[in-house]
């Protein structure tokens, strides 16, 4: 018996997952780590103890698999795109942490001065940087906390400081280089040198090993070494694969068999705490307000565009948080229950039920398609109400605009050479009826369910086989692993509710934005009443 091992660092917790050679999930488990908020926009957390939930999610896995610690045959981590920070005399963060999480959004000052410096970089960023990428965290170190900086020794992604651990190596995976660094593979020197001299930050490249060439994903990073497997608990000397983002691992495991001739027809959208829209093309297409073009990220000689939403399912965790009416905290269950509630209100009362209600969804500003940080959501329709149905009326306002602005965001693609009319749905987002229901309805696109229990471990485990030597490339992999796939088509009635209320949207995401541009106006104007008040 031959195992994958496939490991994906999320937001809250490592899980680990062991699938066979087509695909098949063994087992999985998962073990969480703590998000520290030790300032207003900042997200961190300890490496070591991210490193720790992850021993513990693959012990606890392979203990279900009698067997299962000696039959690995490969292994591939995925994770979030989080920054670690190595570094002499102890952390270098705030809290005592080492990894800037994605959502950390310290950086929003420094995103908008490297967005006004026209480096061609921008055109490989949608046109802006947001400040989830890592050179406006980097920056942010740097220039608040030189003591710190100046003790910094490495700057990896959290993929490959993963890596690293598991095989005593140190490298870098294209994935994280080419998707969040100032770094393009199809460049004769792929760092943006210039870029960096401008900002200061011409010695990052002297920190670990970013100056080396990276590897490609599915490619070997090193193997298993002696005190990792005691750590992890399976044998030492099993090859260990160049990783990648879990939004990209997510895309992977829904993409489905024949991939490669339906790539400029398919949206991967991973829904969770946050949302993300991949796709690839086989020429370069520059898109605003869209990550991309990445060359070689993924697949050799394709180019990868990233869309995104920097806050979905946590939106949805918020309204259970945080309404008077709710019926208790956030958790798999509330929501369940939430959305059978909504629903059966759906099929009694039909699109009159929330109508009246509607949101521009970017409570931590917008990815895609309009390429800003800053911006905030804007809600209509809200009031006094604390009943329970007001409570479902937001609850289903803020889901539909999650659906509403995917339907944005694949009908912005779409007008720069994409053909898309087929969504792979993985994540969170498919354990919740209503979001899948308003995914089917609202996108303007064939709705696709892998069935698959762990897409995103999936997608890792592809790669894992590639490493291993099972498949030559990560589209054979693809061809023999994919799991089957049901394509749900929108109910009528429903889809022309859903495009009166995208209609509805676009007029006020029209309007949130001038009201932003208006709001910046006098911030960038020095007051003539100084000492007022």
């Amino acid at each position: 018996m031959s195992l994958l091992l496939a490991i994906d660092v999320g937001t809250m917790s490592a899980r680990a997952g062991l699938f066979d050679a087509s695909g098949r999930l063994v087992s999985a488990r998962s073990h969480p780590f703590e998000l520290l908020r030790p300032a207003e926009n900042h997200a961190v957390y300890r490496m070591d103890e991210i490193w720790a939930a992850v021993c513990a999610a693959i012990r606890a896995a392979i203990a279900d698999t009698p067997g299962a610690a000696a039959a690995i045959a490969g292994v591939a981590v995925d994770a979030t795109s989080s920054i670690y920070f190595e570094a002499n005399g102890g952390a270098p963060l705030q809290g005592d942490a080492d990894v800037v999480c994605w959502m950390d959004h310290r950086g929003e000052r420094e995103a908008e001065e490297i967005g006004a410096s026209g480096d061609h970089y921008l055109d490989h960023v949608g046109g802006t940087v947001s400040p989830e990428m890592y050179l406006p965290k980097i920056l942010w170190v740097k220039r608040h906390t030189p003591e710190a900086w100046a003790r910094v020794t490495a700057v990896r992604d959290l993929t490959d400081e993963v890596a690293r651990r598991m095989t005593g190596i140190d490298r870098h995976s294209v994935c994280g280089l080419a998707c969040k660094f100032p770094y393009l593979p199809a460049d004769p020197d792929p760092w943006r040198r210039d870029l960096l001299a401008t900002l200061g930050l011409s010695d990052l490249l002297r920190r670990g090993k970013l100056a080396e060439p990276p590897g490609l994903v599915g490619q070997v990073h090193g193997t298993v070494s002696a005190d990792a497997a005691k750590a992890l608990g399976i044998a030492p000397g099993a090859p260990v694969a160049i990783g990648l983002i879990d939004a990209e691992a997510g895309a992977l495991g829904v993409a489905g068999h024949g991939f490669r001739d339906k790539m400029n027809r398919t949206l991967a959208l991973i829904g969770g705490t946050s949302s993300c829209y991949m796709c690839w093309a086989e020429d370069k297409r520059y898109i605003s307000g869209v990550w991309g073009p990445f060359k070689d990220a993924v697949f050799p000689g394709y180019w990868m565009h990233e869309a995104g939403m920097s806050i979905s399912g946590a939106a949805l965790d918020a309204v259970l948080d945080q309404h008077p009416a709710s019926p208790g905290k956030a958790s798999a269950a509330q929501h369940a229950e939430t959305a059978c509630d909504i629903l059966a209100l759906l099929d009694l009362e039909g699109p009159a039920f929330g109508a009246r209600r509607h949101i521009v969804p970017d409570w931590l500003g917008n990815r895609a398609p309009h390429g800003d940080g800053a911006v905030r959501a804007l809600v209509s329709g809200l009031g006094l109400e604390t009943s329970p149905r007001s409570f479902l009326e937001h609850y289903y306002a803020t889901a539909r605009a999650l659906a509403l602005q995917s339907r944005h965001i694949l009908e912005h693609l779409n007008t720069r050479g994409y053909a898309i009319d087929r969504a792979c749905l993985s994540g969170g987002h498919t354990r919740n009826p209503l979001m899948v229901r308003l995914y089917r309805d609202a996108l303007g696109a064939d709705l696709v369910i892998s069935h698959s229990p762990e897409p995103v471990l999936l997608g890792t485990a592809m790669v894992a086989a590639v490493a291993a030597g099972l498949y030559p490339d990560l589209f054979a992999a693809l061809d023999a692993m994919a799991p089957e796939q049901t394509v749900h088509r929108a109910d009528p009635i429903w889809a022309a509710a859903n495009d009166a209320a995208y209609s509805t949207y676009l007029k006020l995401f029209a309007v949130r934005n001038e009201i932003e541009a208006e709001g910046r106006r006098p911030a960038s104007r020095p007051s003539s009443s100084a000492g007022a008040f």
